[in-house]
């Protein structure tokens, strides 16, 4: 029971996991696009830094439920 919850979060963030990495601009945009990111959306760096912040959650929530699904499973 609660492995086939742990595994259904699990793909739901492997999902928004390759979305969000998707969703990011490369750091060779250039100078343009930089500047360009005005205001301060999701954070100090605008969208950009917003989209690495929930990138970054999304990747520790990976890992976590990782070792739990292991833990879980043995």
């Amino acid at each position: 029971m609660i492995l086939n919850l742990f595994l259904v979060l699990f793909a739901l963030v492997c999902v928004a996991l390759v979305f969000f990495v998707l969703l990011q601009v490369p750091k060779q945009a250039g100078l343009s696009a930089s500047m360009a990111s005005g205001g301060s959306l999701l954070g100090g760096r605008g969208v950009e830094g917003g989209l690495v912040r929930i990138t970054s959650v999304l990747g520790g929530f990976f890992m976590l439920l990782a070792l739990l699904i292991g833990f879980v499973s043995r």
